[in-house]
């Protein structure tokens, strides 16, 4: 292991002959070698290329500090992370999508008890930090660095839960708010002992530690802020925080901001992979709002609003979109290393991979499992349909919400052009009259630069079609409007650097943290197929990485019922936080 005070640019090295590795590997390259840190090394009379090169653990020692084995290992360790954890969940601070006003919702008085948790279990943090509350809510604490020319560092979390269903309260070992711990199997059970309060408790307990030695001067001020409404957008937390702090450091001005995502620790054979989330997918919610005519459903049209609105969902699912792998970005990055660390994980994948043939990767990476598939895919999920007031009346408006969570070969643009194309069909059959996206920037401009007409209304061509002979002499008429508009929409976010220093201080203390838990311990970009609070931080940093520090089995059944926490690994999450503060407080960057 080295020190931060050997220089950032030569704790590069290349990683160690992967099993499948052999002399024949080069045919295979086909443009990887264009790949973001690219390296070849020379062995013997040999030279061989090296597509996924990886740092040296970058251990903090050279500060004095205890080191996180001395703070966060044993059985004490342990209690004291389960008591500070404990009444954070037990505390039902849930998002609701319909929250009204602070001052006049009763939902959000939960809010009110987290701070004063906070205070009672890190006295040092609240004694030398600046503790503010932005937009009633939002909890940001700024610990001051004796360098003003050091960019601060900016480390976050959510305050905020999703709601538990009343219909699943029964299928919960313990109740969602008690913060059951179990200690037989490890386990601290409850609403948001995962997503996200993990975090805030981990980085708490980190900073705190921190501060309770004489020795811990820092250089770089740190910053950690807590949303309060992730679940539900983030503009009232997360989005008000970022107004204050782009006030205070100016745009680009925190050095590296670290939240919640990524596909965090994974293990295949003897390598750990560690994932962290380089971007995020866009999001897009379009909602369709039918209007028909009604009537007794003793004599029923042919197709009711709601058997129209089904056929448009089918329409939809019918023709998913196609999972793609760009040419040397994130997801490519992280193959080559995986066929280049564990080929025989994946042969199928690996030799897609050798051969530069992403089509067949992508392919063969969809089919590995749900959540391969939409790293690379935009998804659409239809989630919400309403429709009907009572058994014997035909219904006279449905709504139906689609969700998307588009990859970057797609856009909000082509998105809503392929929506009105498949959907003027469903339309054109019913002779509905189609407003879709009118004055939606986006479609407009798609439309322009493609040179394509928005769909029109289909009554014209439907009043030419043929009498159904099953109706006899009459022709239903529906007199049917169906309006498509998107109601939220975010953009994919820009691609965080995969080389530099920034990045070698992040993967780094990532080697160094989790040099114990396999021969290989290999970081590589990935992709977020959610959305995090980062997206309101966008303008405060080139470097943002959303990752979670802990194994799959850390987190257990996020946002579904007895959603549980491992604490023996959760003690890795401060570990690793403690350790990425001190890093980043030595290095010149």
């Amino acid at each position: 292991m080295v020190s931060l005070k050997q220089t950032v640019s030569t704790s590069l090295l290349l990683a160690e002959l992967a099993s499948g590795y052999s002399t024949g590997w080069s045919q295979y390259l086909l443009g990887l070698d264009n790949l973001p840190g690219f390296r070849t090394f020379s062995h013997g009379t040999l030279t061989a290329h090296r597509k996924c090169p990886q740092l040296r653990p970058l251990d903090p020692s050279d500060d004095g500090l205890l080191s996180s084995d001395d703070i966060f290992s044993g059985k004490d360790a342990l209690e004291k992370l389960v008591e500070n954890h404990r009444p954070l969940v037990e505390i039902d601070s849930i998002c609701y999508d319909d929250l009204g006003d602070f001052d006049t919702d009763e939902r959000w008085k939960p809010f009110n008890n987290i701070s004063k948790v906070l205070e009672d279990h890190y006295p040092n943090l609240y004694e030398n930090a600046k503790v503010e509350l932005v937009n009633t809510y939002g909890l940001v604490y700024t610990i001051q660095g004796s360098d003003e020319n050091l960019a601060p560092i900016l480390l976050t979390a959510h305050q905020d839960v999703v709601p538990v269903e009343e219909e699943t309260l029964d299928q919960w070992d313990y109740p969602p708010f008690s913060a059951h711990y179990d200690s037989e199997s490890g386990y601290l059970y409850g609403r948001g002992a995962s997503d996200d309060k993990s975090g805030i408790t981990a980085l708490m307990s980190a900073m705190e530690a921190l501060l309770e030695q004489e020795d811990y001067e820092p250089r770089r001020t740190v910053v950690l802020a807590f949303g309060f409404d992730e679940e539900c957008g983030g503009a009232r937390g997360a989005g008000e925080i970022a107004k204050v702090l782009g006030d205070r450091y100016g745009e680009g001005g925190i050095a590296v901001i670290l939240d919640e995502g990524g596909a965090g620790l994974q293990t295949l054979g003897d390598t750990v992979y560690a994932l962290p989330a380089v971007y995020e997918k866009g999001y897009l919610d379009v909602w369709f709002d039918l209007d028909v005519v009604g009537g007794h459903s003793s004599t029923p049209t042919p197709h009711t609003a709601i058997g129209m609105m089904s056929e448009v969902v089918v329409a939809l699912e019918a023709h998913p979109f196609e999972p793609e792998i760009a040419k040397g970005g994130p997801v490519h990055e992280a193959l080559v290393c995986l066929a280049e660390h564990s080929p025989d994980a994946f042969p199928e994948l690996t030799r897609y991979v050798r051969r530069g043939d992403l089509k067949g990767a992508a392919a063969a990476l969809a089919a590995v499992s749900r959540d391969t598939q939409y790293f690379i895919q935009t998804s659409q999920a239809a989630t919400v349909v309403a429709g009907g007031q009572k058994i014997n009346a035909l219904p006279e408006f449905v709504t139906l919400g689609v969700n998307h969570r588009y990859a970057p070969q797609d856009s909000v643009g082509s998105i809503q052009h392929r929506i009105a194309h498949l959907v003027g069909r469903v339309a054109e059959k019913y002779d509905l009259e189609v407003r879709a996206f009118e004055g939606d920037e986006d479609y407009d401009e798609y439309l322009a630069a493609h040179g394509l007409a928005p769909v029109a209304a289909a009554a014209a061509a439907a009043k030419k079609k043929k009498k159904d002979a099953q109706h006899g002499l009459w022709e239903p008429v529906y007199n049917g409007t169906l309006n498509i508009e998107v109601r939220r929409k975010s953009y994919v976010t820009p691609q965080s650097p995969t080389k530099g220093a920034v990045w070698d201080v992040f993967a780094g203390t990532v080697r160094h943290s989790f040099a114990d838990l396999a021969r290989h311990v290999v970081v590589a970009p990935g992709a977020m197929t959610g959305n995090t609070d980062t997206r309101h931080y966008l303008d405060l940093s080139k470097n943002i990485y959303r990752w979670s520090p802990g194994s799959l089995k850390s987190f257990s059944n996020i946002h579904t019922f007895n959603e549980r926490l491992l604490m023996s690994e959760h003690v890795n999450m401060a570990k690793f936080y403690y350790d990425f503060i001190r890093n980043f407080d030595q290095a010149d960057l």
